[in-house]
């Protein structure tokens, strides 16, 4: 309601932001927001590198707390250790990396081997955040049907040997969540519904009938730390709880957890 209604919108909005004669790096689009970019950059003579095809990353391998790629940049290649699951982090990672070879070349004094320490060592809490081995739990600040689609895609590349998913999710009142319920609902066995503390909240009740349009049961929690201990409740040492839908969710989770539940 501020940025615009469609993705060209948004991204004129956000094209904004780019100065004369200054250096662009952008994450992979879609075309017809990259072309947007694209002609932002020319209007203002400026650099533009695109990750994707300018700089380009490999998966190597992972396990439970980190995974190995290989990022071709501009300036020279970077076999990496990230700290962070989440298969969209391995992008991410990628556009850091372009973003400081730029500036690098632009006089700052930032090192291949700087960059590789500097990637082994970062923490982003909140984001695919694994809380517990046995049951298994995920948090995850996913709070749009993008972001809700890369959660999906990463539950099936990093975890397959769990026998049901419970799915904790409270989201915020101005989100799309049809969008969201559409990306998470087919991944998990239980859901349960519910709203964080803050003003921002949804109540329940909108998103228990999303769920319910797509013949999944939800149940109602008034709380994040009611909903968790019901989670933990119905979960035995093989299952696979995440929570989701808000990063003020997400933080109550974090909190309730590290208070020894």
């Amino acid at each position: 309601d501020v940025l615009g209604n469609s993705l060209i919108q948004i991204a004129a909005e956000k094209a904004g932001i780019i100065k004369p004669g200054g250096v662009v790096v952008s994450s992979p689009q879609a075309d017809e927001v990259a072309k947007v970019i694209e002609e932002a950059c020319l209007k203002c003579s400026a650099g533009l590198v695109r990750v994707g095809s300018d700089v380009t990353w490999q998966e190597l391998t992972f396990d439970a707390s980190r995974q190995l790629l290989k990022v071709n940049g501009i300036l020279a290649s970077y076999q990496l250790s990230l700290p962070l699951l989440g298969r969209y982090q391995l992008e991410n990672a990628a556009t850091a990396v372009a973003t400081l070879e730029v500036l690098a070349t632009g006089g700052f004094n930032i090192s291949r081997d700087s960059i590789i320490t500097g990637l082994a060592k970062v923490s982003w809490p909140g984001r695919f955040q694994i809380m517990s081995r046995s049951p298994l739990i995920v948090v995850d600040g996913a709070h749009n049907p993008a972001s809700a689609r890369g959660l999906g895609q990463s539950i099936e590349h990093y975890f397959k040997d769990f026998n049901q998913a419970i799915l904790v999710i409270g989201t915020s009142f101005d989100k799309d969540i049809a969008g969201i319920v559409s990306e998470l609902y087919s991944f998990f066995d239980r859901v349960i519904v519910t709203r964080s503390r803050h003003p921002r909240a949804m109540a329940t009740e909108p998103i228990v009938t999303e769920f319910t349009r797509h013949g999944v049961e939800a149940k109602v929690a008034e709380t994040v730390s009611e909903a968790v201990s019901l989670a933990l409740a119905q979960a035995g040492g093989k299952d696979f709880i995440c929570i989701a839908g808000s990063l003020f969710v997400v933080g109550e989770v974090i909190e309730y957890l590290k208070s020894g539940l």
